[in-house]
């Protein structure tokens, strides 16, 4: 993934590909890897790489929320909020409308769903 150059559609959709299966094998294996892991395996340049990296996760999330899929970005954690998603992420997920008030009782019941699909 370039520095400054933009993705073109075909890189993007090969990028999200690549981020669900690995984060379906993390979810198989129990995992939670962090953001810098992701960006790591997606082999995400610098610079910006984390917030590359929530990109992708928080087009993901819109994706699966809309197939009516466990929420995987979820599952990725943050340096500064060990074993949790970053905050934009759970903004993201407000602003998609996928809950309104009670972000822990929305990443405990999408969690659970996680856990059951695997």
């Amino acid at each position: 993934m370039s520095g400054q150059r933009s993705l073109t559609g075909e890189e993007r959709e090969r990028l999200l590909d690549e981020l669900g299966a690995l984060l379906d094998q993390a979810l198989t294996q129990g995992r939670r890897p962090g953001y810098l892991e992701v960006a790591d395996a997606l082999a995400i340049e610098a610079p910006l790489r984390i917030h590359k990296t929530t990109r992708l996760l928080e087009v993901l999330l819109k994706r699966d929320a809309e197939a009516g899929q466990p929420l995987r970005s979820l599952l990725v954690t943050s340096k500064t909020r060990p074993g949790r998603p970053a905050e934009g992420l759970f903004e993201r997920a407000r602003r998609l409308g996928l809950f309104d008030d009670d972000p822990e009782a929305f990443y405990r019941r999408e969690m659970a769903r996680l856990v059951k699909s695997d």
